[in-house]
């Protein structure tokens, strides 16, 4: 799978959550930097060691959209038990 096939899935997934209650964001910085947010707390997403800030517009909508997917998922599992 190249950049652009992971990008345009992204977009896809990002618009067909578009009708959903998305947990993150992404919000431009006063650097011109991007940020993905959890939009409850307003902090910046750390799915992992890392958090994710300071990164291209490009690449904070494709984890903005994978983050809301998963939460998304995680959602409808607890909803089922």
């Amino acid at each position: 799978m190249n950049a652009k096939t992971v990008l345009a899935a992204a977009v896809l997934q990002e618009n067909a959550m578009a009708t959903s209650t998305r947990r993150y964001a992404v919000r431009r910085e006063m650097d011109s930097s991007w940020t993905v947010y959890d939009v409850f707390t307003g902090v910046s997403a750390k799915p992992s060691t890392w958090e994710l800030e300071n990164l291209p517009e490009k690449e904070a909508r494709v984890f903005c959209a994978i983050l809301n997917e998963k939460d998304a998922a995680r959602r409808i599992v607890r909803d089922r038990k």
